[in-house]
Order: C-alpha cells, then sequence, then structure tokens
C-alpha cells in the first residue's frame, strides 16, 4: 500500500501495474474528480501529492504533466489521470 495526499487528505491505496492511479483511487472510494482534455486543459482537480522516495512506481510525467504542473512535480506532485504505475 502507497500513501497519497489529496485534497489535504492522506489516503492509502494498492498499487498495481499498468493502471492509472486516478481509476486506483476511484476503486478505493476516493472521490477523485477529473476535467481535463489530457491535451491543452486542467484545473488541477486530481492533482495529488505523490511521496518523492516512491517517485519510481509511478511512470515519468506526461508532456501534459510538464506543461500543467511545472514545478510542482519536483515538490512531488502528479495528475492522477495522467500517473500511472509501473
Amino acid at each position: 500500500m502507497r500513501r497519497i495526499k489529496y485534497k489535504d487528505e492522506e489516503y492509502l491505496v494498492h498499487t498495481r501495474s499498468g493502471v492509472v492511479l486516478l481509476e486506483v483511487m476511484r476503486e478505493h472510494g476516493i472521490g477523485a474528480a477529473c476535467d481535463c482534455d489530457s491535451k491543452q486543459h486542467s484545473s488541477e482537480q486530481c492533482l495529488v501529492q505523490w511521496p518523492k522516495d516512491t517517485a519510481f512506481l509511478l511512470t515519468a510525467p506526461t508532456a501534459f504533466e510538464q506543461k500543467v504542473l511545472g514545478e510542482k512535480l519536483g515538490q512531488g506532485y502528479r495528475l492522477a489521470c495522467q500517473a500511472m504505475f509501473k
């Protein structure tokens, strides 16, 4: 199980290879929302903070995440709709 932070609440989630973090959160009953189109627009509703020491469990940030999050990536933030478990 891995700890994530979503909207100032901490949750534990089971990780599974090849699954998008947003899907895992929903499976665990975390009411995560997402309104981005994965190309141009995001209000960061699915913004999660992922522990940096376990960042290796997720795929590298997408170009969309890099564009939307910028420096937040270095602080451990990811978009749950983009981050996938390796």
